[in-house]
């Protein structure tokens, strides 16, 4: 039996998480506790392998990486990276990014792939996740894709804007 922790402060997230593996016709005892700072979420597979436990829940996961990080990731890199934007432009190249990220995923790198392999991958080898700690400092090459998109996004507006 595989059990896995996942730790954040963020109460729509747990709700997210519970709610979907509530859904999934699984066999999982599913508890949700707070212990020192973090809200835990501990899943327990009763009959899955492993592996085929772990594919789940990185699955899930990536979803609420997607649904809770994503977006301010890439607002975050606007910001950061074309400051000499104006808002209006940011918010432009905001929604180019947006797009782009909903392109199949051999079109952008296989975003999906290596989000849920990076979180796989992490809980294979861990007992429990910490959201915001994975975010930071687990995920490089997603963020660098990321920012691929970003400046995909940047040089489609000033290609726009050029005429």
């Amino acid at each position: 039996m595989k059990s896995i922790c996942i730790k954040t402060n963020n109460q729509e997230m747990i709700e997210y998480v519970i709610h979907t593996f509530e859904k999934l016709p699984l066999n999982v005892c599913i508890s949700n506790y707070k212990f020192k700072i973090f809200d835990n979420v501990i899943l327990h597979d009763m009959e899955r392998n492993e592996d085929e436990f772990c594919e789940v829940v990185a699955i899930v996961l990536k979803s609420a990486i997607e649904k809770f990080y994503e977006k301010e990731i890439i607002r975050k890199c606007i910001k950061q990276n074309y400051f000499y934007l104006n808002e209006m432009e940011q918010d432009y190249v905001f929604k180019i990014s947006n797009q782009i990220m909903n392109l199949p995923d051999n079109k952008i790198g296989y975003k999906n792939k290596l989000l849920k392999n990076l979180v796989k991958r992490y809980i294979t080898e861990n007992k429990s996740i910490v959201m915001d700690g994975f975010m930071n400092f687990r995920t490089k090459e997603y963020k660098d894709l990321l920012d691929n998109i970003v400046e995909v996004s940047v040089v489609s507006f000033l290609e726009l804007t050029s005429f």
